[in-house]
Parts: C-alpha cells; sequence; structure tokens
C-alpha cells in the first residue's frame, strides 16, 4: 500500500472516528521520553469524547503506572499478552492471553532461551523491562545498544522462530513468545469485551498510529491506519503499512494525528 500524507484523509472519514489506539514506544515517545505535548494532546482528545487506548510492546507491569499517569482509558501491554483499565467504579480489572498456570510454563521456557540467544548474539542482551512481562521475553536490539543491521535482525528473529518460539520486532526489541498473541487480537477483545463495539464496526470507529513492524497487525487491521515519520525507518521490515503518514515523527506525529481529529470533530 502507497501511504498517502494524513492531511489527505477525507473530513468525513474523520468525523467516524471515536477513539484512537496508540503504540508507546517512538509513537508517543522519543528517545524514551513522553513529551508533555503529547500529554496534553491525550487529554485534549479524551476530553472531546475521544477513547485512547495504548497498544504497546512494553511489560504487563508497566499497565498500571500507565492507566495513572497517562490517563488511558486502557492499556494493552506485551504486544497482546494482557490488557488493563479501571470499570466504572475505578477497580483495576484485567485480561491475559492465558490462565496463571500456563504462563508461568511459558515463563521457565522463556527463561531458558535466554542463555540460547546470548550464546548466539552475545551483544544482544535481555530488555530492562524482562523481569515485568508476564507472556513473552523481550531483547535489545535498539534501546541501549545501536540498531541491528537488518540482516542481523532478521536472523536473531530466526533464531527465536527455530528455538520454537514466536518472534516480534519493533523499533527496539526483539520478543520471543510460547503463544501468537498479538496486538490486534487484544485489542479486537478489548474493544468487544470492554467498550463495547463488535469489530466490524471498531474497524470504522478506531484509527490506530505506529511507528514499527510489531505494528504490521494492527496496520492490516484497521482501514484507519496512520504512520508517524518515523515508520519510513523500517517500512522494508514488514508487509502491512498504514493508509497515512504523518509529517511529524515520533511523538509529534501523534500530537498531529490528534489535532487532525479534533480539527474535523
Amino acid at each position: 500500500m502507497n501511504m498517502q500524507p494524513l492531511s489527505d484523509w477525507p473530513q468525513e472519514e474523520r468525523r467516524q472516528i471515536r477513539g484512537i489506539l496508540t503504540d508507546i514506544d517512538d509513537t508517543l515517545t522519543k528517545h524514551g521520553s513522553l513529551s508533555a505535548s503529547v500529554l496534553d494532546a491525550i487529554q485534549r482528545a479524551r476530553q472531546t469524547g475521544l477513547k485512547v487506548i495504548a497498544v504497546t510492546g512494553r511489560p504487563t507491569y508497566w499497565t498500571l503506572p500507565l492507566l495513572g499517569l497517562c490517563s488511558f482509558d486502557a492499556v494493552i501491554a506485551e504486544n497482546g499478552a494482557s490488557a488493563f483499565w479501571r470499570d466504572s467504579q475505578g477497580r483495576v480489572q484485567s485480561l491475559f492471553y492465558a490462565d496463571e498456570v500456563i504462563r508461568q510454563q511459558h515463563r521457565q521456557q522463556l527463561q531458558a532461551f535466554a542463555s540460547v540467544m546470548t550464546a548466539h548474539f552475545p551483544h544482544v542482551q535481555l530488555a530492562d523491562d524482562a523481569a515485568m512481562r508476564v507472556g513473552d521475553l523481550a531483547f535489545d536490539i535498539g534501546e541501549h545498544i545501536a540498531p541491528l543491521p537488518a540482516a542481523e535482525l532478521q536472523q536473531v528473529a530466526d533464531l527465536i522462530r527455530s528455538s520454537g518460539f514466536f518472534a516480534t520486532t519493533s523499533s527496539i526489541h526483539a520478543h520471543a513468545s510460547l503463544a501468537s498473541f498479538s496486538k490486534q487480537s487484544m485489542s479486537q477483545r478489548v474493544l468487544h469485551e470492554v467498550v463495547g463495539i463488535a469489530d466490524e464496526a471498531a474497524r470504522q470507529a478506531y484509527v490506530f498510529i505506529g511507528d514499527s513492524a510489531n505494528d504490521a497487525s494492527m496496520f492490516a487491521h484497521y482501514p484507519h491506519s496512520v504512520g508517524v515519520a518515523n515508520i519510513r525507518l523500517s517500512l522494508d521490515r514488514f508487509d502491512a503499512h498504514p493508509r497515512y503518514v504523518c509529517q511529524e515523527s515520533h511523538g509529534a506525529g501523534f500530537v498531529e494525528l490528534v489535532d487532525a481529529l479534533i480539527a474535523s470533530s
């Protein structure tokens, strides 16, 4: 798909949008930092009646701080392994890809795989947030080291798959899991079970914004899809590209999307 400028998104389609599904790393953040303008954009979006749901590769144990500090309506973590939100009484509720027994079994196998990865790629270490995860294991491929070249990143993903795991990559992490959960499958579940909107309607009422390969399932599923400008750096790593692309990169691109939606409301 040829990406079009966000400004080409028809006004009548923008006015149908009822919520934003957003990646976090390198979509809301830049070099790991979340700016005041992005937090303000989230608040402005919600004040106009838009729901804002984070859909991230970050760990499950980050979800509660994100719910509170960023005021998301829900947070989907670990590329779909878990989801958290607050109910009408303000109590935290959750969904997981599997029950606790299965998650513990998967955790043991994933931890054993960590030494396999470092034996093949000594410079690819566990991500800082690895201990905070419940469904996958993340390796640093660009957060605290220079981003891996595409060919080497492919070798890392191949090793994960040949070892019996599912592989997903983002701009900063390579993820291994024993279940084929995805951002898309959990977003569909959250929108249906928590928000109360069936998938067919949700695909027309929600826009997704992201920046990297682990967002591909979302770009493929949601016809209203947007990439921040820095997505151009990784387009060769996946096939399902967004329909539109922002002029601005990182968090400034998210702000650009929110401004476009508010202007059309």
